[in-house]
């Protein structure tokens, strides 16, 4: 488990306007005591070193902590075409840590996409918000200065996965502010390899597809 307390006046519960305090405890016994933080805390407890996935694969972690214009960002892990994890919007004028984790394969190269449609980024303009990836605890990228998106690739991505008579082909579309006026298509022929959009409006994102 993880507790995460957040404080809007950016000095904790103790000891600007008292001697505020919280505890958590686990069985009658105290895990946690404290109160003295800036804009928050986060707090692990149990049995926090078990992945709890398979031999064959590893635990990935998004971490995020929002900015005051929350509702501007949402992000989105992705394996190739397949959304595995996405989060946001978020609420306005709270500094919250948010945390989504999945089991993916050894192998597996995946892309993480975070947009913010204020564009400029979650950090500083709007306050330090941040946001880090794990794979296996071990921190993979950390961020919050971007514009209107940031796209990381982490995993495995040194092989792209065709055979040696293949060729990869990624096709990346930067929205505009009128992602619904757009769409596209790859063909062979007149068979249709891959095609995306229309896309929502009033964000800039990066979309990827590949084949």
């Amino acid at each position: 488990l993880s507790m995460t307390i957040a404080d809007f006046g950016w000095n904790g519960i103790c000891c600007s306007y008292g001697d505020g305090y919280y505890r958590i405890i686990v069985d009658g016994m105290v895990q946690k005591y404290g109160g003295d933080f800036g804009r928050t805390e986060t707090t692990q407890i149990g049995d926090c070193n078990l992945n709890a996935c398979a031999s064959d694969e590893s635990m990935v972690r998004v971490q995020l902590l929002t900015d005051y214009r929350g509702s501007e960002t949402t992000w989105e892990l992705k394996s190739r075409d397949n959304i595995l994890l996405q989060d946001g919007p978020f609420p306005n004028f709270i500094f919250q840590l948010y945390t989504k984790e999945i089991c993916v394969s050894k192998s597996a190269c995946l892309s993480m996409t975070i947009a913010d449609t204020g564009r400029n980024g979650i950090c500083c303009t709007n306050g330090k918000g941040s946001y880090k990836i794990f794979i296996d605890g071990v921190e993979q990228k950390s961020g919050g200065e971007f514009e209107s998106s940031e796209t990381t690739q982490i995993g495995d991505c040194d092989s792209n996965g065709c055979a040696s008579d293949e060729s990869m082909v990624r096709v990346q579309l930067l929205t505009d502010y009128r992602g619904s006026e757009t769409t596209w298509e790859l063909k062979s022929r007149d068979n249709i390899l891959l095609q995306d959009g229309p896309f929502p409006n009033f964000i800039f994102q990066l979309y990827t597809k590949e084949i």
